[in-house]
């Protein structure tokens, strides 16, 4: 919760950063600093339209980035590597067996499996979908994921709130944000482990 406090001091003190903060954090961020900013908006750090833009656009642009870095030569063999090769396989085996080939369901599963995005995005790149259908497909997506987890993160700020001026200590409100981010890692994890069983049953009726 300090890193909170410090991007929430940082915005008071250089307020035309702090979409600057929103973009870099969406593009790089994760789902924690999704849930971090709807957190904040909560507390009234940021007004709703332009954190959903600039986080929006920030995730976009990342995601694009990842969509031509699949198509590079040095990201094709370090992809091929013995070590990478086995991992990337099994996830995008099993993606593409549960989106029956659809790039859109791949994509959308990329937003809600933990640690498999960019993964996910580069086994989309490698398919015969054009970029301006990768855009349309992904905004989609995008705007599902961003709204979930900025809402989780909302609702979190406002239990944060509720629950510190109902029992008078900060501590409940950070043990309520953790707990609603915990489940949701859970949830992601779970979905992660059940895609990674079915890659790897996959891969042995392959062999």
């Amino acid at each position: 919760m300090e890193y909170l406090e410090w991007i929430k001091t940082f915005i008071f003190n250089y307020p035309h950063l702090e979409y600057v903060v929103v973009f870099f954090g969406a593009a790089f961020g994760g789902e924690v600093v999704m849930i971090a900013l709807g957190f904040m908006f909560a507390q009234g750090v940021f007004s709703l339209l332009p954190l959903f833009i600039v986080s929006f656009v920030g995730t976009l642009s990342s995601d694009i980035l990842y969509f031509f870095m699949a198509r590079t030569k040095i990201m094709s063999k370090f992809l091929a590597h013995k070590y990478a090769n086995s991992t990337v396989s099994m996830i995008t085996d099993t993606v593409h067996k549960v989106s029956m080939g659809s790039p859109f369901v791949a994509l959308f599963l990329a937003n809600f499996i933990l640690a498999s995005r960019i993964i996910i995005i580069m086994y989309v790149s490698k398919t015969n979908l054009t970029f301006r259908r990768f855009v349309a497909y992904e905004s989609v997506s995008l705007v599902v994921w961003l709204i979930a987890l900025l809402g989780i993160g909302y609702i979190s700020g406002i239990g944060y709130t509720y629950l510190s001026h109902l029992l008078e200590s900060i501590y409940a409100g950070i043990g309520f944000l953790l707990l609603i981010i915990i489940l949701l890692v859970i949830m992601q994890l779970w979905l992660k482990k059940k895609f990674t069983k079915e890659g790897e049953g996959i891969l042995k009726r392959k062999v």
